[in-house]
């Protein structure tokens, strides 16, 4: 058994020698610069590229490093091109692992997006999950140079907003492979989420809100907050948020606060004769977040039903709303309503959708929405006045 015992002795002393060899990729951080994030605009002439990239620095204070962050600018004739300038202005090579965001300005995205996004998921160093979003108004180098309100850097900010979207729930949230792969696919329209910055106290801040509207690659409208509230519920990506309604109860106007908890969405394509019609139902369950009144939405059954009705109605306005404006101004399959009918009618889509521009123009469409309102939190009944 002894020589046994030492040949795999001697294997698993081997084998370590190899598989504990440390990193493969090691990279030197005193030789490096870590970026958090970047922005990409046009320079005056608008014939190169121009990022803004925040980088990370790390200074000692005793035995603690405190973190801070400082700016570039770079201009380059591509995003590689810029990218690779950098190294003239830092002094040293910058390490993109850690980048989490893109802000890509509007202007850019008019223009396309495919020289720009190709970079990013071409190159090794960059993540294919950092976030990417459209400046509305600004320039993205503007945006990313905001005032943070509290101690981090702008794209930690920027990403920490983001990783909360399902409590909000008025912008979308989009990767750098989920928009390679809708920009790729038939029948949907690239969409992404929008940022803008906004004045208060005396501080430029990023806002992350509304939503980006693509044709093929280029920009070619926005959203607003409550339109995009809506797309994401036609769409079956809003999780959590709230639904403000105002009832008319007794000659008084009652302000109700809806947070929603769950929310399925179902669409189907049925063809009746030479008509196709989408088939949109949304199901929600809600709860009283807040009432502005003293009368009782809960027990009161009548008022309650008149609540759920008053909230279906409210909300299948604004999809229908929603989808008219977005056929009629944009003709923007943003819906991905395409790419159902293809899944379920791939012999429609093939012989009779797939190279008709205005196919999603000429859709029909009929919205049907059941919110049911499960509870009102931790009290029954509104607050009473006394004396």
């Amino acid at each position: 058994m002894k020589p046994v015992k030492t040949i795999l002795s001697l294997l698993i002393i081997l084998s370590n020698l190899f598989l504990l060899c440390g990193c493969w990729n090691y990279k030197d951080i005193e030789k490096s610069l870590l970026v958090a994030g970047f922005s990409i605009d046009k320079n005056e002439q608008g014939n190169k590229y121009l990022l803004t990239i925040e980088l990370i620095d790390f200074e000692m204070s005793g035995k603690e490093a405190k973190q801070s962050s400082k700016f570039v600018e770079t201009q380059g004739n591509t995003i590689f091109d810029a990218i690779r300038n950098a190294i003239n202005i830092t002094g040293k090579k910058l390490y993109w692992a850690h980048a989490n965001l893109v802000i890509i300005s509007g202007k850019v995205a008019e223009e396309g997006l495919a020289p720009v996004i190709d970079f990013i998921i071409r190159d090794a160093e960059m993540r294919e999950e950092m976030y990417v979003l459209i400046s509305e108004g600004k320039t993205a180098s503007e945006v990313l140079k905001q005032d943070v309100p509290v101690s981090q850097s702008s794209s930690d900010n920027i990403e920490n907003t983001i990783a909360n979207q399902s409590s909000i729930g008025n912008f979308p949230s989009v990767h750098a492979y989920e928009l390679v792969n809708t920009l790729e696919d038939e029948g949907i329209s690239t969409y992404l989420p929008a940022i803008h910055l906004t004045e208060s106290n005396g501080l430029k801040t990023a806002q992350v809100e509304g939503t980006a509207i693509f044709k093929s690659d280029k920009l070619i409208g926005f959203l607003d907050a409550d339109e995009t509230k809506t797309y994401l519920f036609i769409i079956n990506k809003f999780k959590k948020g709230l639904i403000t309604l105002k009832e008319d109860s007794s000659n008084n106007i009652d302000n109700v606060t809806l947070e929603v908890y769950n929310n399925k969405t179902k669409i189907k394509p049925v063809l009746s004769g030479k008509k196709l019609t989408m088939k949109i139902n949304i199901k929600t369950d809600v709860a009283i977040g807040e009432l502005g009144t003293q009368k009782d939405y809960i027990q009161d059954k009548k008022l309650r039903n008149k609540l759920q009705k008053d909230a279906d109605a409210k909300l299948k306005a604004s999809a229908e709303s929603l989808i008219a404006k977005v056929q009629n101004d944009y003709n923007s399959d943003i819906f991905g309503f395409g790419k159902i009918i293809r899944a379920n009618m791939p012999d429609i889509w093939k012989n009779s959708l797939k190279n008709e521009k205005n196919y999603f123009k000429d859709l029909n469409f009929d919205v049907t929405v059941n919110i049911n309102v499960k509870n009102s939190a931790l009290t029954l009944k509104p607050i009473e006045k006394g004396d």
